[in-house]
């Protein structure tokens, strides 16, 4: 189911991807514009997250987000949403871009991933089940063209490739990195989380 071609949608189908689409992008808005008393209210109560810097809780994620010291605001591109029944699987397209000092000079870091939402429709609500991330590429630049950053290869030699810019950036700021996440580095793990969403979404 997960990954096809979407067939024909009955209304109540469109407005339950509508829905989903309008909660996830809205959970984004939030953690983007500090709105973290909305941002919790996305989560279910025993909902999970995975991503780069943060394993643990839904709601614990939201009150861990609120107490970071970086901005990480979010590009959206489009989201695409894979529906059964009282569940669905979005999967958005971003970039997330973190702004960091290197020995005076400021840079932009530009992450390109899929962020992945599993949702549950609960009391007549859509609420996310879990939040995931595929890794796809990033980059650090300077915020001015002519600005030199000392940034080396050695200094990103610990990080998966996937994320190692970004990984660079959290661990400068006091943040451990998950390294075993999927990145297109790590096709492997990719192909394993798409069949665990696949079993999810159609048990």
């Amino acid at each position: 189911m997960l990954l096809k071609r979407p067939g024909v949608n009955t209304p109540q189908e469109m407005l339950d991807k509508a829905s989903v689409k309008e909660l996830v992008e809205f959970e984004r808005f939030c953690r983007d514009n500090a709105l973290w008393d909305e941002m919790k209210k996305c989560f279910a109560s025993d909902s999970v997250v995975n991503i780069s810097w943060y394993q643990g809780s839904g709601h614990g994620f939201v009150d861990a987000s609120s107490k970071m010291k970086m901005r990480a605001p979010h590009k959206i591109y489009n989201t695409a949403v894979w529906l059964n029944n009282d569940k669905a699987v979005a999967i958005m397209m971003a970039t997330i871009g973190i702004r960091i000092e290197i020995d005076g000079t400021l840079a932009d870091v530009l992450s390109d991933a899929k962020l992945i939402f599993r949702t549950k429709k609960i009391d007549g609500h859509w609420l996310i089940a879990a939040f995931e991330s595929i890794y796809d590429q990033d980059s650090i630049v300077p915020v001015l063209p002519s600005s030199t950053l000392n940034v080396s290869s050695s200094d990103l030699a610990g990080f998966r490739k996937s994320y190692a810019c970004l990984s660079y950036s959290m661990h400068r700021n006091g943040l451990s990195v998950n390294n075993e996440l999927p990145g297109i580095d790590r096709p492997d793990l990719i192909a394993r989380l798409y069949r665990e969403l696949d079993e999810w979404l159609c048990s």
